[in-house]
């Protein structure tokens, strides 16, 4: 068995205090108390804010550009597709480049335009200078088949060329070929000016047609040569002739001459010189001075002829009916009273029933045609 060292014997090292050192009774005023814990100082505020930043620039967007440079180089579809892009884009992302694509927009209508005007310049040149005009329309010949005094009905004009349903001149008819032309042998003019030297020479050529009863109420058309049939050689120009009365002709123009007549031949718009009772009545040019002017004719109906007093009073009710409807709204022209011709009883027992309607001067000889133009 192994006793414990002695107390004595035991030696205090310098690397453990003696436990005597170590413990201070809580009592002990010889030892000075640890300071108390200092507290910290208050973080200072923050700094107040200051202005913004200054936002960054705004992106261009890249359709505007594709855009623009679509309408510049004539690429319309894409311009017009890449603008709206830009325009969808730009509100959203707030970029800019509207201004390019509205650049681009009319860059692209002006390309459109232009596209317009040739397209409209070759349709010119094809209807005025490329081939000429078909021969028939709708089953019409051209008139450049007729001959001159040949008669027609149912005009149609075209752009160059007239249509028209050839007809016998013994039956009711609206007009007549005055005349074919061969213009000189030179460089196509151009159409106004092959119309202008068309005209002057359907004018010379037809002056003897045109100095009759139905002058005031003729209507010149002219079938004349395009561009190519030009420079192939065809330089006729047909004179066409339309009368655009209310009446249609029922004779050829040259028997419509002034001149001695009956009141069977008598149309409306004649201007005769005087009556003559049982005479031949004279027909005149309207500008010089007349004393009568018809307004209408046409002919009764039944068999046994009626009394002299019924004539008359169907005569002047059928004849005041187609002056107001020839006048229409117009007023009537003054210094001048009704005035009718019918047949004589002799006349009836032959066939005859015309009625012509007319106006008589009342004092001075008239000096022109009373009819509304």
């Amino acid at each position: 068995m192994t006793t414990p060292p002695d107390a004595d014997d035991v030696q205090d090292t310098p690397e453990e205090p003696s436990a005597a050192a170590a413990w201070t009774p809580p009592d002990a005023g010889t030892t000075a108390a640890p300071p108390p814990p200092e507290h910290a100082a208050a973080p200072a505020p923050p700094p107040p804010p200051g202005p913004p930043p200054a936002p960054g620039p705004r992106r261009t967007n890249r359709f505007a550009i594709v855009a623009l440079l679509a309408g510049i180089f004539g690429l319309v579809v894409f311009a017009i597709g890449f603008a709206i892009a830009t325009f969808v884009q730009t509100s959203r992302r707030n970029e800019k480049g509207k201004g390019l694509a509205a650049a681009g927009l009319a860059a692209s209508a002006v390309w459109i335009a232009a596209a317009t005007l040739v397209l409209a310049m070759g349709v010119l040149h094809t209807t005025t200078g490329g081939v000429d005009a078909p021969a028939s329309k709708g089953g019409k010949p051209r008139v450049t088949t007729l001959l001159a005094g040949d008669c027609f009905t149912g005009l149609e004009d075209g752009l160059t060329s007239v249509y028209v349903t050839k007809t016998p001149c013994t039956q009711p008819h609206e007009g007549e070929i005055g005349a074919v032309v061969t213009l000189a042998d030179l460089p196509y003019p151009g159409d106004g000016s092959l119309v202008t030297e068309a005209t002057k020479e359907c004018k010379d050529r037809t002056r003897f047609l045109m100095n009759n009863r139905y002058s005031d109420d003729l209507e010149l058309h002219i079938d004349r040569p395009r561009r190519e049939a030009w420079s192939k050689g065809r330089h006729d120009v047909t004179c066409v002739l339309r009368y655009t009365g209310s009446e249609k002709l029922t004779a050829p123009l040259t028997s419509a001459e002034w001149g001695a007549r009956t009141y069977l031949d008598l149309v409306a718009g004649d201007c005769v010189d005087k009556w003559r009772e049982r005479a031949l009545l004279t027909t005149v040019d309207c500008k010089k001075k007349h004393e009568l002017q018809v307004i209408a004719k046409y002919d009764m109906r039944g068999h046994e002829y009626p009394t002299k007093d019924t004539i008359e009073a169907k005569a002047m009710l059928e004849c005041a009916k187609r002056t107001v409807k020839v006048f229409a709204k117009r007023p009537l022209p003054r210094h001048v009273v009704p005035w009718y011709l019918y047949p004589s009883k002799e006349g009836w027992q032959e066939g005859d029933r015309r009625i012509v309607c007319m106006f008589k001067a009342d004092g001075a000889p008239l000096t022109s045609s009373v009819l509304p133009k």
